[in-house]
C-alpha cells in the first residue's frame, strides 16, 4: 500500500513538473530574460510613487527593450522568409514605441506628474497585449 501511494506522489510530481520546465526554457533565451526585466519593472513603476525611484525603473525597462531589439522572438525566426521581414519591422516598432512610452514614463516621474505615469502605463499594457498577440507562442499541452 505504501508503495502504491509512493508511486502515484511521484507520478503526480512528475506530471505537475512539466509544465514548469516548459516555461523555464522560455526565461533562459536572451529575449525571455530582456522581456522579464522589462516586466518586473513595468510592474513596480505601477506601484510606485516616488518619483525617483519610478525614474530609475523606467531606465531599467528602457534598458530591457534595447537590449531585446536585437533578439529575435521565435515565433518571426519560424515564420517563412517573405513574411519575416516585415514581422521583424513591425516587433522593432513595437519595443521602439514601448521605449518611447517608458521614456515618457520617466519624464513624468521626473516631473512627478503620477496622474501622467498612470496615463502612459495604460499605453504600456496596450502595446504590451499587441506584442504577446503577435509574437509569442500559445503553450500548447
Amino acid at each position: 500500500m505504501k508503495f502504491h501511494i509512493f508511486g502515484l506522489a511521484l507520478v503526480a510530481t512528475l506530471c505537475l513538473s512539466q509544465p514548469l520546465v516548459g516555461q523555464e526554457d522560455k526565461k533562459e533565451t536572451p529575449l525571455g530574460k530582456q522581456m522579464e526585466a522589462m516586466n518586473d519593472a513595468f510592474k513596480a513603476i505601477r506601484k510606485e510613487a516616488d518619483p525617483a525611484k519610478g525614474a530609475t525603473l523606467a531606465r531599467t525597462a528602457q534598458d530591457a527593450l534595447l537590449k531585446s531589439l536585437v533578439e529575435t522572438p521565435k515565433v518571426i525566426a519560424d515564420l517563412p522568409e517573405a513574411e519575416r521581414a516585415k514581422a521583424s519591422a513591425n516587433y522593432r516598432t513595437l519595443i521602439g514605441k514601448a521605449f518611447v512610452t517608458f521614456s515618457e514614463i520617466e519624464e513624468a516621474f521626473i516631473a512627478k506628474d503620477l496622474e501622467k505615469v498612470k496615463t502612459l502605463v495604460e499605453g504600456v499594457r496596450d502595446l504590451k497585449k499587441q506584442g504577446h498577440d503577435k509574437y509569442m507562442e500559445d503553450d500548447e499541452g
